[in-house]
């Protein structure tokens, strides 16, 4: 069974890679053209891309729980999120993740600075984009309200943005060691994603219903807390960018990773200085049965 959970593995990756991108990018696009008073054609392209889409994740979790593989479980939350599935671990070892041009390569510190060099330019592009955007939003704001067309495509421009940035959370959450503190430290980032997920839901539960002036206050608020998460980040990848400000993020950093290290050395010799004290405690109680035996002799 473990060949075959192989084989399936190694076939399904590229494909199942190109799914689960396509079923992020048009989900961003039901995300943000959801929200609209008056939604197009788009957004039923998107939704049944979804809904075309999804039967592939369904098959796969159907075949690796068939055979048996060790991380089926795994595939069964793919079904739940399915853009989770982009940098899915093997099925077997759980060290190594299919990245296109690199194929399969195993989770380590060497592959993690490769993935968050190539993300550094690319993302800091996309928040730039940011800027033009919320000007072409402010300016042409009446002009978008009365063409169905250009809010469609403002709406799907936004949605390529937070579709950049889910990315690229996503693909570094899955090969980073620490989760709970990149997503500390990326909280910004995590913001972005969510805010207009909330909106979405809250949206979705409001469409039965007649529209009213606390919905559309609610989703307001949303969508401000979402360009402002957006500003954040634009501002705080400019600063990455800034040599002297990587070096003291690295200095503080270092500084850290040295308090650890002597955190380490100081338990370490404690632990040692114990078991000297438990050995001689033995020895000394060995000598004392044999002191007695010897005078009886």
């Amino acid at each position: 069974m473990n060949r075959y959970t192989k084989k399936v593995d190694q076939f399904a990756a590229a494909p199942m890679f190109c799914c689960s991108i396509l079923f992020l990018a048009f989900f961003a696009g039901t995300l943000h053209l959801f929200n609209l008073d008056s939604p197009g054609i788009a957004l039923d392209i998107c939704n049944w891309c979804l809904f075309l889409l999804y039967p592939c994740f369904v098959a796969e979790a159907v075949t690796h729980i068939a055979l048996g593989s060790p991380r089926w479980k795994f595939n069964l939350l793919y079904c739940l999120a399915p853009p989770l599935r982009i940098c899915a671990r093997d099925q077997m070892t759980g060290r190594s993740i299919w990245f296109p041009v690199l194929a399969w390569r195993e989770v380590n510190q060497a592959f993690l600075e490769r993935v968050r060099k190539s993300f550094s330019v690319p993302m800091l592009v996309m928040a730039l984009l940011v800027l033009p955007l919320f000007a072409v939003e402010h300016y042409w704001q009446k002009q978008i309200e009365a063409t169905p067309l250009l809010a469609d495509i403002t709406a799907l421009a936004t949605g390529l943005i937070w579709f950049a940035f889910t990315l690229e959370f996503i693909v570094m959450i899955s090969i980073e060691q620490k989760r709970v503190d990149y997503c500390r430290k990326h909280w910004i980032d995590l913001a972005v994603i969510c805010l207009p997920m909330i909106a979405f839901l809250r949206a979705f539960r409001m469409a039965g219903l007649l529209k009213s002036a606390r919905m559309f206050r609610l989703k307001s608020l949303i969508m401000k807390l979402y360009r402002a998460a957006l500003m954040l980040d634009v501002i705080n990848r400019l600063l990455q960018r800034n040599p002297e400000k990587r070096i003291a993020r690295l200095e503080t950093l270092l500084m850290e990773k040295e308090r650890e290290i002597t955190a380490i050395r100081t338990e370490m010799a404690l632990l040692s200085d114990k078991i000297k004290l438990k050995s001689l405690s033995v020895c000394e109680g060995t000598c004392q049965e044999e002191t007695p035996q010897r005078r009886a002799a």
